[in-house]
């Protein structure tokens, strides 16, 4: 008896051991597929945005939507804020729009049961105007919440807030290059109208001093350097005769200077 009564209650424990397992994995897979589907109809919504597309916009938008910005406050209704984003967004005669980004790694997906899912992380927005290149603008944190009904995802409240300048090409990824490529740009160059510029290597990036001002250049790949301090990168190209070379100096992502290693 004693032994059956253990045979019994270890059969149970497997049982429930067997039952959580197959809960967790549920769970898991119930949770990827959420993220899936949330990850994807975001990415619609954006594009929309991105383009300044508000027929795509509006599908993801519910009638009774709450938008708070910690900047302008309170929109209420999908109406009024198509028609603000028509205004501020999408008005091509100001000749100026945004591009929204979200910060990689930042961005979780939760699910709210009996009602759909929130997202929420960081994002930077660009600024393009008058068909220039791109630039940084701002970055702030963002919370949206989705809600399935009747099969179709749509957004209820949208919450963007802690607005701020960013940091100087804070989306770029630093990369690690040998001394061999960075004593490669070592030297003198010549600035029209602007006089010589020395480059020198520090540790892992370079030293670029023109009179009083000394920047440090950080590798985005072997050619292409960025500053931490100011909107600023330092393209090299390397010219038809040996050791010639050029460093494009962009503001912005605007040519503002070239000048030749000497």
């Amino acid at each position: 008896m004693i032994k059956i009564k253990r045979t019994t209650g270890f059969l149970f424990f497997m049982l429930i051991m067997v039952t959580a397992i197959s809960n967790s994995q549920n769970q898991k897979s119930s949770n990827r597929d959420l993220e899936t589907t949330i990850t994807y109809h975001d990415s619609i919504f954006w594009k929309g945005y991105n383009s300044c597309n508000l027929d795509v916009m509006a599908n993801y938008i519910s009638n009774d939507l709450e938008f708070y910005h910690d900047k302008s406050g309170l929109t209420k209704g999908s109406k009024t804020f198509l028609e603000i984003s028509k205004k501020n967004l999408c008005n091509s005669t100001k000749n100026w729009r945004l591009r929204r980004e979200a910060v990689k790694g930042s961005v979780n997906i939760y699910s709210i049961n009996n009602y759909g899912a929130i997202i929420t992380g960081e994002h930077i927005f660009y600024v393009i105007k008058n068909n220039e290149p791109e630039y940084l603008d701002g970055i702030a944190k963002f919370t949206h919440v989705w809600h399935l009904k009747d099969d179709i995802w749509k957004m209820t409240r949208v919450l963007s807030y802690d607005h701020k300048s960013a940091s100087q090409n804070m989306d770029k990824t630093e990369i690690k290059l040998s001394k061999t490529i960075l004593e490669t740009f070592i030297g003198e160059y010549s600035a029209p109208n602007f006089g010589p510029v020395i480059i020198n290597t520090k540790e892992h990036s370079l030293q670029i001093k023109s009179h009083d001002m000394v920047i440090t250049a950080y590798p985005q790949t072997k050619s292409l350097f960025f500053s931490k301090q100011a909107p600023l990168t330092f393209e090299f190209v390397k010219g038809q005769k040996e050791n010639s070379i050029k460093m494009i100096v962009r503001e912005k992502g605007k040519i503002v200077q070239e000048v030749l290693k000497k």
